[in-house]
């Protein structure tokens, strides 16, 4: 406690290796503070930094011939000026519009990339819309056809042999219906 108020006293006259030997001491009663709060825009450093600059503050204004204990007068210090730094990063409103301009005039919204492309899948869409519409339309062995061969994937040999039809029948049935799918969609394409 004595060499504590000897170092206060050294660090009030101007000498900063007084201030940094309290700093160093005191350094890790800081980094324990700081574990206990968040700052918005702050990381640990900073929060470091702040307890230090805090602590420098304290030493300056410290009262060497006060009874209050300089820990616990530094320990305040630190405190309130966290709950400062809090409250006004709590007051400042950090936000913005997609649609307001930078520097060179161009809107945010024009410069965020996106992988998502509207018009693309608004098309996909209504193609798809389109295209189980005219598959609707097709007779039923045709439509069977077209989903076996191109939703489900199956092969024409497959087919022919479940129906019990030849090879060259199940490929003029997907022809036929291959060409009637085609007249369905010609207003769409």
């Amino acid at each position: 406690m004595f060499e504590l108020k000897a170092l206060l006293k050294k660090a009030k006259n101007g000498e900063s290796s007084a201030v940094k030997e309290i700093c160093i001491r005191f350094n890790g009663m800081i980094i324990n503070m700081c574990r206990a709060f968040y700052i918005k825009g702050y990381t640990m450093e900073d929060m470091i930094q702040e307890g230090r600059l805090s602590l420098i503050k304290a030493v300056g204004s410290y009262d060497l011939s006060s009874e209050y204990p300089f820990t616990s007068y530094a320990r305040s210090a630190i405190l309130k000026n966290f709950y400062y730094k809090i409250r006004s990063s709590t007051k400042k409103v950090n936000c913005c519009s997609i649609y307001s301009c930078n520097k060179e005039g161009n809107e945010l919204i024009d410069i965020i990339p996106s992988c998502e492309n509207i018009e693309e899948d608004f098309m996909g869409k209504q193609w798809r819309i389109q295209l189980k519409n005219a598959v609707g339309k097709l007779a039923r062995k045709e439509k069977k056809i077209i989903i076996w061969c191109y939703v489900e994937n199956k092969s024409l040999k497959e087919y022919a042999a479940k129906k019990d039809i030849t090879y060259k029948r199940a490929v003029c049935r997907r022809k036929r219906a291959l060409y009637n799918l085609r007249k369905y969609l010609e207003d769409y394409i």
